[in-house]
Order: C-alpha cells, then sequence, then structure tokens
C-alpha cells in the first residue's frame, strides 16, 4: 500500500528509517527519536484529515461525498501508524 501513497522526500526518509534494517542498527535514544518524528508526521496527517473532512463535508454537504477525496490522507496516516508499530515493537524488544 505505502507504494501508492503520495509522501513528500522528507516523509519518505522518515519512513525508511522506520524499515526493520534500519531499526536493527539503531540504539534506545535513536528509536525514541524516530518515534517522536513519525508520532509528529502521524499526528500531522492525522489532523489534516480531520480538517479537510470536515471542510468537504460543509462543502459537499454530506459525509458520503466528501470521503473519496480525503482517502489519500488516510492512506498516509495510516502509513505512519504501520512506520510507528515497527518503532513500536523494536523498542520493547530493546
Amino acid at each position: 500500500m505505502s507504494n501508492h501513497v503520495n509522501l513528500t522526500p522528507q516523509e519518505s526518509s522518515l519512513i525508511a528509517e522506520s524499515h526493520p534494517e534500519a531499526l536493527a542498527r539503531m540504539d534506545e535514544k535513536a528509536l525514541k527519536d524516530l518515534q517522536s518524528r513519525l508520532r509528529q508526521a502521524r499526528e500531522k496527517n492525522f489532523s489534516l484529515l480531520r480538517r479537510q473532512g470536515a471542510a468537504r463535508v460543509e462543502a459537499e454537504g454530506a459525509r458520503g461525498a466528501a470521503q473519496p477525496a480525503n482517502e489519500k490522507r488516510g492512506e498516509k496516516v495510516e502509513v505512519f501508524d504501520e512506520a510507528l508499530a515497527r518503532v513500536n515493537e523494536r523498542l520493547e524488544t530493546e
């Protein structure tokens, strides 16, 4: 799924840091730093998802009509969720 998501170069780089091979080379401090940055990115996108969704519902007059246009942002949030889950899992094994 992450192949179809339109990430900025910075977001792609951040997600790349969460791949298992990269995580294996990190110490606890680096993992916690990455966890914090991923959380911030996810929160930013989630907040935008909510705001844009609300604005579209207002413009379209119905949630159903507003849904499709907001799916890309939702996919982005999912990508960050998955990356964060990998980091959290790695931290638990530290």
